[in-house]
């Protein structure tokens, strides 16, 4: 399945047996794009932009981290830096970010596995990987959308057991590989 213009991606597909959940929940200018397999109601491909810009401060963060290149080691201020890029209430809180007991309410919502800049068709992108509070397994990408690289979009999977995201691993990543950027 070939997908066109979603946020800055102009194009990637997807196998044929995948089909779009949900798409256009908007609040404001908000959007998120969401594809599942058929018949695994517990996996999803979600393409996001979350309606609100970049502060100046974080923007300059990211775009220095991505000029900086390919890199897998980030020191602690570089994570700390990086939380609105990465989502306040999403991976943003990590064990990094949020120094509250894993287990207690206030603790981390999610625990960050990888951290890495990575080229994808062509592009810098921040991938992450880790997993949910209530167990989801992710794999993402964090990239600049719009002119000016105050907006951020992101492209992830995420499903309920480790096995299923294993299984479905391949396919993302044929996804990412597939892109063709604005």
């Amino acid at each position: 399945m070939k997908l066109e213009n979603i946020g800055a991606i102009k194009q990637f597909t997807l196998p044929d047996d995948w089909q779009e959940r949900r798409s256009g929940a908007a609040l404001g200018v908000r959007w998120e794009r969401i594809f599942q397999p058929a018949g695994a109601h517990n996996v999803e491909i979600n393409i996001s932009y979350r309606g609100v810009p970049l502060d100046e401060a974080s923007r300059k963060v990211f775009a220095y981290v991505l000029k900086q290149g390919e890199k897998n080691d980030f020191d602690l201020e570089e994570v700390l830096a990086l939380r609105t890029v990465m989502g306040m209430a999403t991976t943003g809180d990590n064990q990094y970010t949020n120094t509250n007991p894993l287990d207690s309410l206030e603790g981390p919502n999610f625990e960050l596995t990888a951290l890495a800049v990575r080229t994808v068709a062509g592009r810098l992108v921040l991938r992450v990987e880790g997993k949910f509070k209530n167990n989801r397994v992710y794999s993402g990408m964090f990239y600049q959308a719009g002119s000016e690289g105050k907006m951020v979009e992101e492209f992830f999977l995420q499903a309920t057991t480790r096995d299923e995201f294993e299984h479905y691993k391949p396919i993302f990543d044929g996804a990412l590989n597939s892109i063709v950027w604005r």
